[in-house]
């Protein structure tokens, strides 16, 4: 079988019923230390990215190929870390349209932007905490003002649940105050990260 590891094409033998975790294994032994496998392609056909959990599932014979994309995990760190840039800004731009929302009182409205503005941060907090671990400059050794980030998160994280516990008592002015003149500004702190990082 031709496997194609970025630009080297070597082959592998194929035992009779071979599935793609057999390959894998065989592949990773040949992908430079450190590097990771990004993206696979059967027979010129890229597979979903959750190829992994169906490896064993997935036979091959002799005559297929195989197209391996490998990286070295700090690349597309930095990557990821840049496009989470432009994500965060939308971030920041929906909770000032949160504050606002629930200043005029569209509650409603204020309450469905908020649940997804939460689960929006959720999501950049865990991007953040894994390309920059990637990068081998943990959240807690990247510091600003002799405060790690991690705890600008865990601050933010707190003032969130202060705000949630203000939404259950309906008392929108308070609440659109305290995301505006409060947590806003903590989350401004977190986008110093990317000037630390050079980004």
């Amino acid at each position: 079988m031709k496997v194609t590891i970025n630009n080297d094409t070597f082959e592998i033998k194929v035992a009779s019923i071979s599935t793609l975790l057999d390959i894998v294994t065989q592949i990773e032994s040949r992908i430079p230390k450190g590097f990771v496998i990004t993206e696979i392609s059967l027979n010129e056909k890229i597979l979903e990215s959750n190829w992994y959990y169906n490896a064993k599932k997935i036979y091959l014979l002799d005559e297929d190929k195989i197209n391996v994309k490998a990286e070295d995990p700090s690349q597309f760190s930095l990557e990821i870390l840049k496009n989470s840039k432009e994500q965060f800004l939308m971030i920041l731009n929906d909770f000032e349209r949160i504050a606002e929302s629930f200043r005029i009182e569209d509650e409603k409205k204020a309450n469905h932007l908020f649940i997804q503005g939460i689960e929006n941060l959720q999501w950049y907090f865990k991007i953040l905490e894994d390309a920059t671990q990637l990068l081998g400059k943990p959240l807690h050794t990247l510091t600003d003002n002799n405060i790690s980030f991690k705890q600008y998160i865990t601050d933010l994280e707190k003032k969130l649940d202060e705000i949630i516990t203000l939404q259950s008592r309906q008392d929108w002015v308070m609440l659109a105050d305290i995301i505006e003149y409060e947590m806003v500004p903590e989350l401004r702190k977190i986008f110093r990260i990317y000037d630390i990082l050079n980004l």
